[in-house]
């Protein structure tokens, strides 16, 4: 008989933000986070929930600078 050895499963929560001072004691906050479910090493799935979680961010950022630059003008 062959005996299946299962891996540990985990859990990863992954949260990043970024703040920008708008100026006159005023601030806008971008936070974008993801918890995913993986088996044996979590390192690989911190790796691929940091890496999900810091491109969404950083297109975040930038759709919200950009809106704020529009509405500059």
């Amino acid at each position: 008989m062959h005996e299946t050895v299962q891996k540990p499963s985990h859990r990863v929560k992954v949260s990043v933000g970024y703040t920008r001072n708008m100026g006159n004691f005023e601030s806008l906050r971008v936070d974008v986070g993801l918890e995913i479910d993986g088996t044996g090493n979590p390192t690989p799935t911190f790796d691929k929930a940091y890496q999900w979680v810091e491109e969404k961010l950083l297109e975040k950022v930038n759709e919200v600078e950009a809106e704020l630059n529009s509405n500059k003008e």
